[in-house]
């Protein structure tokens, strides 16, 4: 079998750019596999829920993830980057990965409410729509911000609080969450020396 030109340009360049040749996980020693190829730890959904619930519920994990919704990441993004780092962690599998998101952002937005802080669903939520000249244009534009805002809420409306089991959902009412260190703390005014009497 003869190896045409294009094959070895494409090669040459993967290797240029960093990039696996193709099939050499196929080549890696059995003895050596990654932690997501072997049976994950858990395959049951409740008890993977939990798992992920303890994770969020840990004090720091619960600081920094209430910092991040306030500079603006997205309940999506957190819960994807949670339930991703656990499948390379050989957590789970991809399907029960995917069952976890709702859960999850459902926990997150629990956590950021009794916070009260203000969170986004999807990156670029806040982001207002342009001006746009002439009254035909405009008319088009908002026929088409109230369709994105249907959709909005459908998609609102599909997280389901009954999607978390009932106890997971006290768990999350009985988190603590610590004041922030910047929060300004009210203080008592201090009489001067010189007003005391003797």
């Amino acid at each position: 079998m003869a190896v045409s030109e294009k094959a070895i340009n494409f090669l040459q360049g993967s290797l240029e750019r960093g990039r696996p040749i193709p099939g050499q996980s196929l080549t890696n020693s059995p003895d050596q596999s990654y932690r997501w190829e072997q049976p994950p730890e858990f395959t049951n959904p409740r008890e993977a829920m939990l798992h992920v619930f303890e994770a969020l519920s840990a004090p720091e994990t619960v600081e920094n993830v209430l910092l991040s919704i306030m500079n603006g990441v997205s309940v999506i993004d957190i819960a994807s980057i949670t339930l991703y780092s656990g499948f390379l962690e050989g957590k789970w599998n991809p399907d029960l990965m995917v069952l976890l998101m709702e859960p999850t952002m459902y926990m997150i937005m629990a956590l950021s409410e009794k916070a009260e802080i203000p969170y986004q669903l999807e990156a670029g939520d806040d982001v207002s729509p342009q001006v746009m000249s002439g009254s035909k244009q405009i008319e088009t534009l908002d026929e088409r911000i109230n369709q994105l805002d249907q959709l909005k809420k459908q998609s609102l409306e599909r997280v389901s609080p009954m999607s978390v089991p009932e106890d997971i959902r006290e768990m999350i009412e009985e988190v603590k969450i610590q004041p922030s260190l910047l929060e300004r703390v009210q203080s008592k005014p201090q009489q001067s020396l010189l007003n005391k009497e003797a």
